[in-house]
């Protein structure tokens, strides 16, 4: 086959086998972290720029759609605890290997402080 040793054609299905698992996982994994950074700066500076927990969700959900990740304002659940909320966000993202197709789960969590007009 080519010139090509056993272990020369399983060195290249090898390689052909990460670069096709990189280009399906990397992309949700490198989103998950800009989209918590995101979230993390967004929440603790909630307060600093006298936001309330509206603006806040609404904050979360552009950057959602900035970075590709499927989920809308119902996604964002935010709890107030006296002075302060935290931020909860379940979202997935399909992966299709093709013979196999599920669903990636991400969960993002940030507590910070709010401002109350």
């Amino acid at each position: 086959m080519f010139g090509l040793t056993p272990r020369r054609v399983f060195f290249v299905a090898f390689v052909v086998a990460v670069i096709f698992l990189g280009k399906q996982y990397a992309p949700p994994v490198f989103s998950r972290f800009q989209f918590g950074d995101s979230v993390r700066q967004t929440v603790k500076y909630a307060a600093a720029a006298q936001k309330d927990v509206e603006a806040v969700r609404r904050d979360i959900v552009s950057a959602a759609t900035e970075y590709d990740i499927p989920i809308d304002a119902k996604d964002v659940k935010i709890t107030k605890r006296g002075p302060s909320f935290s931020v909860d966000i379940d979202y997935s993202w399909p992966i299709d290997l093709r013979f196999k197709k599920y669903d990636m789960q991400f969960h993002v969590s940030e507590t910070g402080e709010v401002f109350e007009k």
